[in-house]
């Protein structure tokens, strides 16, 4: 079990004494098969035969578990049960989705993932990649790491910032948003004139375009009371 998702074992008549490489549990039935497929063309022991259901702990530890980004994070994030005992070496997840924003790869390996790639990446690439998480190094496709080099900026928000920079995003002025945040309009007016120069930009509008074009929120606000939304958000300068 790693967190709360468990991979179903095969059937008798089916098990394997030899545990597999690869556990591939991607929700996607027809991605599910196809990665499997390409994966045991590369000469990795895979099983596709994996669910995310609740139970006892999977039989075996792969060196790789391929899934969708969002069962892959909700896993990684998932407490560890109390029964389950602790392993010291835990299996890469190597996350294959169709929706590659720089928001969706900066939480995902936030969370812990280790490789990321787009559905439409080639079949080289595909086993490029889980050849290398498998072996415990990082991974970006292409696209995954054009997306978090267009959505970073060159200086990291602090947590106000992204408190401002979401209230800019409804509309607020300065006024109304030293009222919610409880801070002085002259300070405010100091952490917008920062935001704009950390996302190189020159007015208010061209700050709430920029942030929707690097994916910078987790969502578009529609409570301007609503600061969590910056938590969403990796900062770590380790990716």
């Amino acid at each position: 079990m790693i967190g709360n998702l468990e991979v179903s074992p095969a059937s008798p008549q089916e098990a394997d004494p030899v545990f597999a490489d690869v556990i591939v549990v991607h929700r996607h039935p027809l991605l599910r098969a196809g990665i499997a497929t390409a994966l045991s063309s590369a000469s990795m022991r895979c099983d596709a035969s994996g669910t995310v259901v609740p139970g006892p702990t999977v039989r075996g530890c792969p060196r790789l578990l391929v899934g969708d980004h969002d069962d892959a994070v909700f896993a990684l994030l998932a407490p560890r049960a109390a029964d389950v005992p602790a392993v010291d070496v835990r299996p890469h997840w190597l996350i294959v989705t169709s929706t590659v924003t720089s928001r969706r790869v900066r939480v995902a390996m936030a969370a812990g993932a280790t490789g990321y790639v787009h559905a439409s990446c080639t079949l080289e690439e595909l086993r490029e990649a889980a050849c290398t998480v498998a072996a415990g190094r990082r991974y970006l496709c292409r696209t995954a790491a054009a997306a978090v080099a267009e959505g970073w900026p060159g200086d990291a928000l602090t947590p106000r910032e992204f408190d401002v920079l979401t209230m800019l995003c409804v509309g607020l002025d300065n006024k109304s948003i030293g009222l919610r945040l409880g801070i002085a309009p002259g300070t405010i007016k100091t952490h917008v004139k920062t935001l704009l120069h950390k996302l190189n930009v020159n007015s208010r509008t061209q700050a709430v375009i920029e942030a929707m074009r690097r994916d910078l929120l987790d969502e578009w606000p529609t409570d301007p009371a609503r600061s969590s939304l910056r938590d969403t958000v990796w900062q770590s300068p380790g990716l």
